[in-house]
């Protein structure tokens, strides 16, 4: 048990009280034994009569006077041994006194420390009630605030669960959404490559139409140019056909147009270049044009002129309005 600086303080006063009370009354018990070391009891000792038989004749008065004087100096002795045994008395009665005087300061000295002890004792059993009763108090607030402690961690435990399931829920949602903005997305693009090819279908279809059509047009007006040209003529013809139709007319073209265009082809009709050569009236709108016409055509008619392919063919465009 630990004990407050008052408490120790208290048993220092105490302890250096209760050892000057001991010094004090060691040093009165050892004044008293040397004091009385020597001292013997007085005795009455008788006085020695020396006694002289003389002749009592001549000398009676010398000698009545010896003995008054012997008997004065017995009286003086007498009286002197009773001034000595008075004087004693007194001194043992002093003693006495003193002793009890001493008896009764060490009787007050050892009730005043007994009542000191005893209100140390209280004040010790009060400072270990006042410290018993803090130590409860701060047991009670320990607790108190250990339980406090206890429910804000629960609390915040709760709120950290509630806050992480509804994060969970959220990522779920979330990834719900995700995975269904993903299929709707893949669906979307599915559908949309779907359309994507059906429609490349449908046109390449429609241009293979238009192509055969084309082709169909061009042998047929080639077919009745060949009965007044050549073969050659006829397929300079059919080329110049095929580029016409599919030539797209920019806004400044105007009537009049001729221009001599280079074709150049490799074996089986595909076109791989071509350009614009002098002479040429037209603009540079009508020019790009032109080219872009007989590119679009992409295949010129191999068979059935095989005789007359020319890997480089020039021939007037005309437009006349």
């Amino acid at each position: 048990m630990m004990l407050s600086p008052q408490r120790k303080q208290a048993i220092k006063d105490g302890l250096a009280a209760f050892g000057l009370a001991v010094a004090v009354h060691m040093g009165f018990v050892l004044v008293l034994v040397i004091g009385t070391w020597e001292w013997e009891p007085f005795e009455h000792r008788p006085v020695p009569v020396q006694v002289t038989l003389v002749d009592q004749g001549a000398v009676a008065e010398p000698q009545d006077r010896q003995e008054e004087e012997r008997q004065e100096r017995a009286d003086e002795q007498e009286a002197e041994r009773r001034r000595q045994e008075e004087a004693e008395r007194q001194r043992q009665a002093e003693l006495e006194r003193q002793r009890e005087e001493e008896a009764e300061r060490q009787r007050q000295e050892e009730e005043a420390e007994r009542r000191r002890q005893e209100q140390l004792e209280q004040q010790r059993r009060e400072e270990e009630r006042r410290r018993q009763e803090e130590a409860e108090r701060r047991r009670r607030e320990d607790e108190a605030a250990r339980q406090r402690a206890e429910e804000e961690r629960r609390q915040l435990e709760r709120e950290r669960r509630e806050r992480e399931e509804a994060r969970q829920r959220e990522l779920e949602e979330l990834r719900r959404q995700r995975e269904e903005a993903q299929r709707e997305r893949e669906e979307q693009e599915r559908r949309l490559q779907e359309l994507a090819e059906q429609r490349e279908r449908d046109r390449q279809q429609q241009q293979a139409e238009e192509e055969a059509e084309r082709l169909r047009l061009a042998q047929e007006q080639a077919a009745a140019e060949a009965r007044r040209a050549t073969l050659k003529e006829e397929y300079v013809a059919t080329i110049r056909e095929l580029v016409r139709r599919s030539w797209i007319r920019p806004p400044t073209t105007t009537p009049g147009v001729e221009c001599s265009v280079r074709v150049v082809q490799i074996p089986g009709g595909e076109i791989i270049d071509a350009s614009i050569v002098s002479p040429c009236n037209a603009d540079d709108a009508t020019r790009r044009s032109i080219t872009a016409a007989v590119m679009r055509v992409g295949n010129l008619p191999y068979r059935g002129y095989e005789d007359v392919f020319e890997r480089q063919i020039t021939f007037v465009f005309v437009y006349d309005g």
